[in-house]
């Protein structure tokens, strides 16, 4: 069934919404969908309704909700530090994050971060990532949207990761030569909260200094193979491998 958001109204059987102008082209144009049609709606916070279509043109679709909907959230609520990625790859970033169940994304100014976005410039593709994340979460019936919060700098990021006793942070390195992050997934999630931070580095690698300041944080390194991985490839990579080990991409039951 298609999904759709509609944000800052709230949802409650009997009411009647209207999708907002863009989702009205794509669903009316693209998905064809006209009077009689039924739409999961959600209002990107963790409530979806079913409803049927009680309207619909090239202008307008109305939808009056009917039935509660339950989608699962991801087990782990997972906090993903993103070191800024020159021309179009944060937006694959955002969108593949999102896909495979982030909570929240931070886009982190390192050492050596070639974009330095700030001003308008920043403002729009802020504006952008929140979009695609948007777009991403509907893909994928996300009951919520995950957050794209603006960029921040090194040390700003730091504060941002749990203590060493609320949560886990991992940071997969290329100068981590002994834990490989196959052998620690095989190990259970080592906090009841799950609350996970994954900090991943820039095209030209951390440096030493700030691998230095994370391990004083509590943060763990890790290695992802003999292979050195595209930034864009070690955000997607290390999210399905923690997914797939702790969350819910492999399917069925999780302790």
């Amino acid at each position: 069934m298609s999904y759709f958001f509609i944000e800052g109204v709230p949802l409650a059987a009997g009411r009647i919404v209207e999708l907002c102008p863009g989702d009205v082209k794509h669903a009316y144009r693209v998905l064809r969908r006209r009077k009689g049609d039924w739409l999961d709606i959600g209002d990107g916070e963790g409530t979806v309704y079913s409803g049927v279509v009680i309207a619909a043109g090239p202008g307008l679709i109305q939808v009056r909700l009917e039935q509660p909907v339950v989608l699962d959230d991801p087990p782990l609520f997972i906090t993903l530090l993103q070191s800024l990625a020159k021309n179009e790859k944060m937006d694959l970033v955002v969108r593949q994050a999102v896909e495979l169940g982030v909570s929240r994304i931070i886009p982190v100014i390192t050492e050596r971060s070639v974009p330095r976005w700030d001003g308008d410039k920043g403002r729009r593709r802020v504006i952008r990532w929140r979009t695609i994340a948007r777009a991403a979460s509907a893909q994928c019936r996300r009951s919520r949207i995950p957050e794209v919060k603006p960029p921040v700098d090194f040390l700003q990021a730091l504060a941002t990761l749990p203590a060493p006793r609320a949560g886990l942070t991992l940071v997969p390195w290329e100068g981590e030569k002994k834990l490989g992050l196959g052998e620690l997934l095989r190990q259970p999630f080592p906090f009841p909260g799950g609350f996970l931070s994954l900090f991943i580095g820039p095209e030209g690698g951390f440096d030493e200094s700030e691998i230095n300041a994370l391990s004083v944080t509590g943060a763990r390194s890790v290695h992802l193979g003999p292979r050195i991985l595209r930034t864009e490839t070690a955000s997607a990579v290390t999210l399905a491998l923690v997914q797939a080990a702790w969350g819910d991409l492999g399917g069925g039951d999780r302790p």
